[in-house]
C-alpha cells in the first residue's frame, strides 16, 4: 500500500495526532457550577444508582471513543489517499485511439452508425478501468490526442468532441512501454497500425451508393456554355436504383434514374445552358443506402456574361488582337487623352500609361511608370531574361517564359509587393509584379517592359498570361474543387463563408488560407474585390467503399476489473459515516444513561 498525497510518515503522524485529540477531548470534563440547597436527601437515592452503574454501560462509553476514533483514522486515510493494488487494481495506462474517418458514419443495421457505437465502446472502456488506470483518448486524424489522465469524466468530454473527417489517417504515437493500446475501427481507411493493438470492429456490411465525381466545366461547342459532369458507383453488393437530381439556384432542375449493377458507376453530362449561374447541387436517392455524407455534392456555374475590358492604348496590334480573341472579354479601347474611370468596366489594361489615380477596378499596367500608387522606376537595365517565376501563382500557370527575350526594362523597389517573375541578375530586376495581398485596394499586375521592347506578344504564352491575369481579377471562376476537413484556398487572408453564409474561422498559412470544412457544401473566399468559391465535397472512394473492410468479428476487449471501481478515500469515507452514525447512537444513549443516573 502507498499513498499519493501525503508521505507514509507524514500519514501516520497525523494519525496519531489526529487520535489523541479525539480521545482528549472526549475525556474532557466541564467543571461543574456550586449550587446550596436545602437538603441532600432527595439526591440520596441518585446517588446509590449511579455507584450501581452496570458494566454495559462502561462498555458502551468505551466503544462510543473507540468509534470516534476510529472514525478520525478513516478519515485521515482518505485525505492521504491509500492505493491498494489488489483491491482498485494496478496503476496503468491505457490509450484508446478511434478511428474517425468518414466511412465511420455509415449506418449500421440498428439505425445508428458505426461511429455512435465506436464512442460507446470507448466510454464503456472508460467505466471498465480501476482507480489507478490512466487513460489517454486520440483519433486517426490527428485533430485530438489528450494526454494520459484518471479523469474519465474529461476522457469523454474528449471523445464527445471528436468528429469523423476526411483527413490522411495516422496513427499517433506510442511514447511509453507498457501502455495498452486499443483501436476502435471500422477496418475501412486504417493508418499502418504498430503491432500488438488490440482491435474492437464496429464494421457491418451495408448497401451505399455515393456521388465519387461532380464538376462543372466549360462546354467545347462554345466558350460560355458550361455541362456538369456527375459519377456515381455501387459500392453495394446488389444493384441499386438511383435517382439523380441536378439542381440550380433557382427553379432548374435535371432529374434521371439508373439502375447501377454492383461494384459499377454510372457517369453523365449535364448540359446547363438552361441553368442561372450560382450554385449547382447535385443529389441521388436509393433505398438501403447507409452512408448520406456521399449523397450530396456542389459546384459553381460562373455567370454567362463577358467581363468589360477597356484597353487604355495609343494603338497595339498584339494587345488588341489578344484581347479580342478571348472569348470572355466584352473589349472596348481609348486613347489615354480621352481616357475616363468606367464605373461599368469590370477590368482596365493600361499600354504605356497609367491615371494619376488608382481606379477602382483591378488594372493591368504594361511598362513601369510613374504615378502616386505604382512604384517609380529607379532605372534601367538592358537585355534582361526571364529566369524564375512563381509557378503556382494564378497569373503564372501554364507559362513558359525561358525563350522570352526583352530589350530593355525598368528598375523598380518591390518592397511591400508581389514578384512574379524576376530576371537572374544580382540583385534580382523584377519584371512581372503584383499588388500586395494585404493591399486594400483593387488588385493590379504590372510588366516592367514594353511589349514593343520585347518578343512577348508573339510568344505562345502570351494570350495564356493575358486570360489569366483577367482571371485572376475576379472574373466569375468554376469553384475549386476540395474535400471535408482541413482546406487550403491559395488565397492570403481570405475571408470565409460558409454554405450557411456565416463565417468560418480561418488563418493565413504562407501565402495562402487554410479552414476547417467540417460539412460539405459551397464555400466563398473573399478578399478586396476578389470572390472565390470552394466546392467542398465528400467523393474520395477510399472513404466511401465502406464494405472494404479487413476486420470481420468484433472480438469483445474489456480492461481487467478490479474488486473496487473508485479509490479507497471514496470508500473510506462512506464508512466513516456509516460509523458516524453508530457512534451517534452510542454516545446518545450513553449519555441518557449518565443523565438519568446523574
Amino acid at each position: 500500500m502507498k499513498f499519493l498525497a501525503l508521505t507514509g510518515l507524514e500519514t501516520a503522524l497525523l494519525a496519531i495526532a489526529t487520535a489523541g485529540a479525539i480521545v482528549a477531548l472526549y475525556f474532557l470534563k466541564l467543571r461543574h457550577r456550586r449550587l446550596v440547597i436545602p437538603s441532600s436527601l432527595l439526591w440520596q437515592r441518585v446517588l446509590e444508582r449511579r455507584e450501581e452503574r452496570s458494566l454495559w454501560e462502561k462498555l458502551r462509553r468505551i466503544l462510543s471513543v473507540l468509534l470516534a476514533v476510529a472514525i478520525g483514522l478513516l478519515m485521515v486515510f482518505a485525505v492521504a489517499r491509500p492505493q491498494i493494488a489488489s483491491l482498485t487494481g494496478a496503476a496503468a495506462k491505457t490509450l484508446i485511439v478511434l478511428d474517425t474517418s468518414p466511412s465511420m458514419l455509415a449506418r449500421m443495421g440498428d439505425g445508428r452508425t458505426r461511429w455512435q457505437h465506436a464512442t460507446e465502446a470507448a466510454k464503456a472502456l472508460l467505466k471498465t478501468g480501476g482507480a489507478g488506470l490512466e487513460f489517454r483518448v486520440a483519433d486517426t486524424s490527428g485533430q485530438f490526442d489528450m494526454p494520459f489522465t484518471s479523469d474519465a469524466a474529461a476522457a469523454q468530454r474528449t471523445i464527445d468532441n471528436m468528429r469523423p473527417v476526411a483527413s490522411t489517417a495516422s496513427f499517433p504515437e506510442v511514447d511509453e512501454a507498457g501502455t495498452q493500446v486499443i483501436l476502435i475501427s471500422d477496418g475501412v481507411s486504417l493508418p499502418a497500425v504498430p503491432n500488438g493493438v488490440r482491435r474492437i470492429s464496429v464494421f457491418e456490411p451495408a448497401s451505399n451508393a455515393g456521388i465519387t465525381a461532380f464538376e462543372v466545366r466549360s462546354a467545347p461547342s462554345a466558350p460560355l456554355a458550361f455541362e456538369a459532369y456527375l459519377e456515381v458507383t455501387n459500392f453495394g453488393k446488389e444493384a441499386r436504383k438511383t435517382s439523380i437530381t441536378i439542381s440550380g439556384a433557382g427553379p432548374e432542375r435535371i432529374t434521371r434514374d439508373a439502375v447501377i449493377p454492383p461494384g459499377q458507376s454510372f457517369s453523365d453530362l449535364f448540359d446547363l445552358s438552361k441553368f442561372a449561374g450560382g450554385g449547382i447541387r447535385a443529389a441521388i436517392q436509393s433505398d438501403g443506402d447507409a452512408l448520406a455524407a456521399d449523397d450530396v455534392a456542389y459546384a459553381y456555374l460562373p455567370l454567362n456574361k463577358k467581363a468589360r475590358t477597356l484597353l487604355v492604348t495609343k494603338g497595339n496590334t498584339y494587345l488588341q488582337t489578344a484581347l479580342r480573341l478571348d472569348s470572355y472579354v466584352d473589349l472596348s479601347v481609348v486613347d489615354p487623352k480621352e481616357y475616363r474611370e468606367d464605373p461599368a468596366v469590370d477590368a482596365y489594361v493600361f499600354d504605356g500609361f497609367a491615371p494619376a489615380v488608382q481606379p477602382a477596378r483591378p488594372a493591368l499596367i504594361i511598362g513601369a511608370q510613374s504615378v502616386p500608387w505604382l512604384k517609380s522606376p529607379t532605372g534601367m537595365v538592358d537585355k534582361p531574361e526571364f529566369s524564375t517565376w512563381t509557378e503556382d501563382h494564378p497569373v503564372m500557370q501554364y507559362l513558359s517564359l525561358h525563350d522570352v527575350s526583352i530589350s530593355r526594362a525598368a528598375k523598380i523597389d518591390a518592397a511591400n509587393l508581389t514578384v512574379l517573375a524576376a530576371s537572374g541578375q544580382k540583385p534580382q530586376i523584377p519584371l512581372i509584379v503584383a499588388s500586395s495581398p494585404t493591399a486594400t485596394g483593387p488588385r493590379w499586375i504590372e510588366l516592367t517592359f514594353d511589349l514593343q521592347s520585347s518578343d512577348f506578344p508573339s510568344h505562345e504564352s502570351f494570350p495564356v498570361f493575358i486570360d489569366n491575369v483577367l482571371t485572376w481579377f475576379g472574373r466569375d471562376q468554376l469553384a475549386l474543387p476540395r474535400t471535408t476537413g482541413i482546406v487550403e484556398v491559395p488565397i492570403l487572408n481570405a475571408q470565409i463563408s460558409g454554405p450557411d453564409g456565416k463565417a468560418v474561422a480561418s488563418q493565413a498559412y504562407i501565402d495562402r488560407t487554410v479552414f476547417d470544412a467540417p460539412e460539405t457544401g459551397l464555400y466563398v473566399a473573399t478578399t478586396g474585390g476578389h470572390r472565390q468559391y470552394i466546392a467542398v465535397n465528400l467523393t474520395n472512394r477510399q472513404y466511401l467503399d465502406i464494405n472494404r473492410s479487413t476486420w470481420t468479428a468484433s472480438p469483445a476487449v474489456r480492461l481487467a476489473l478490479p474488486f473496487f471501481q473508485h479509490e479507497p478515500w471514496f470508500y473510506l469515507l462512506g464508512l466513516a459515516v456509516v460509523l458516524l452514525i453508530l457512534e451517534w447512537f452510542t454516545y446518545h444513549h450513553a449519555m441518557s444513561g449518565k443523565s438519568r443516573c446523574d
